[in-house]
């Protein structure tokens, strides 16, 4: 996969980008695990947009849920997703 935020191009696998993502944090010690980082984020898009970002069962799963649930509000633009 790979997505554009603003200027910046990150590639990897959903949950590789969500790993970049995360080691630029300002507050990283707020989210000491990958996981918690990305459930937390997902809980707050649908809280800002009443927009569903659905639970999945695994990190991979609800990493690439919340890519595409931000690229369908075009916060973020998927330029591949294979």
């Amino acid at each position: 996969m790979r997505i554009r935020i603003e200027e910046e191009i990150y590639t990897g696998t959903p949950r590789e980008i969500m790993k970049q993502i995360w080691e630029n944090s300002f507050d990283k010690a707020q989210f000491p695990d990958l996981e918690g980082y990305i459930r937390h984020l997902c809980e707050a898009f649908t809280r800002m947009t009443d927009v569903p970002c659905k639970k999945e069962p695994d990190i991979e799963a609800q990493a690439k849920e919340l890519l595409m649930a931000l690229a369908d509000i075009d916060a973020l633009e998927v330029l591949s997703n294979g």
